[in-house]
This record gives C-alpha cells, structure tokens and sequence, in this order.
C-alpha cells in the first residue's frame, strides 16, 4: 500500500460501514397476506369478463377464465396493475392442456395467477400487446404443444425446426431414443464401446 496521500483513495460507499443500507430508498415488501380474491373477481367482472371463477390456492391467488376470456382478463389486471408477466406454462393432463399466466404487480409487488384449460390444437388468443413478455412464451407453448395464438406477430419456431413433426411435449408424443432424436451431421454421437473393442 502507497503512503503517498495522492495515490489514496477515498472510502467508497460500499467498503465501509458509513454506506449502510438504512440511507437506500425502502423498497416495499411482499405481503404476507395475498391480494384480495375479491377484488379480483370484480376486476374481473367488471372488465366483462364471465365464467370467471377466483379463489386462494396454495399457489396463490388464481383466477380460472374460459380460454376466449384470457385476453380480456389480462388486459384487465394489467389496468389493475399487475402488467408484468413472469412466466406462462403450460401442462399436458392427457385430456386437456392447462395453460397458467403467472402475474405480478410492481406497485404492490403481489402476485396472481390466470388459468384457462384448452383442448389440443386449440386457439388461444395472444396476449403480448398487453403482456409484451408473453412474445417469446407464447412462441414456445405453441411449438412444445401445439397450441395456436391468432394475433401473435411473429408465430415462427422458436426451439425446433419443422423436421420435428407433432409437438414434442404433449403426453400422446411417445418418449424417443437418443438415436432417433440426433440427426447426422449436426450432433454428432460417439459410438459406445463394444465387449470386443476392450479386449
């Protein structure tokens, strides 16, 4: 270490105990009691969105809307404030796909959860002008289950090529070897040794 005063640096804020947390902005905290289920039903009802049915799960707050609906119902919690899309999944129970919006708000940082059920191959309408973050989600719930999102700007594969055939994560897809899967000339596998190469 230098002895010259010019070659010292100051304290910086984050090397000292002068720079303590207490002086940054207070950043609200989650609320350990979820958003009110009511106030989402009505948020919900009066947006006109019907078939709506809202209740407290393990998960959360979630609202179950038919699949023409989710458009509507989104476009109307984002006017509540939850406008920013975490994530969308979707699961394969064998009868149906259930499609889930996970929602989160900034003002409150609360969180819900959207769910509608749509049968295999079914449209379900796009939620990105609301939801910008639902580009690439939707791209790929379409291409890993076979769904179709009329008003999406750019419905291309996103994962696969078109050499893939049916989606590859619905539950009538069977299970495929290694072999089958890889295509020569782009990944390349090694051969496993056989019984007469070690001896």
């Amino acid at each position: 270490m230098s002895t010259c005063p010019d070659a010292r640096l100051g304290p910086r804020r984050s090397s000292t105990a002068s720079c303590s947390s207490k002086r940054r902005s207070a950043r609200p905290r989650r609320s350990a009691l979820p958003p009110d289920a009511t106030a989402l039903s009505r948020t919900l009802v009066s947006a006109g969105v019907e078939g709506a049915g809202v209740s407290e799960e393990a998960l959360g707050v979630l609202a179950r809307v038919p699949t023409d609906a989710v458009a509507g119902a989104l476009a109307a919690l984002a006017e509540d404030g939850y406008s920013f899309l975490v994530d969308l999944f979707v699961t394969d129970s064998g009868e149906a796909l259930e499609l889930t919006y996970h929602l989160r708000s900034f003002g409150t940082d609360d969180e819900v959860f959207v769910r509608a059920v749509a049968g295999h191959g079914a449209e379900v309408p796009s939620v990105w002008e609301t939801h910008p973050a639902a580009l690439y989600a939707e791209r790929e719930a379409a291409e890993m289950f076979g769904l179709s999102f009329p008003g999406h700007p750019n419905p291309k594969r996103l994962l696969t090529t078109d050499e893939i055939g049916e989606p590859p994560l619905l539950k009538s897809v069977p299970l495929r070897a290694h072999h089958e899967v890889a295509r020569p000339g782009i990944v390349r596998v090694a051969p496993e040794p056989s019984q007469e190469d070690e001896g």
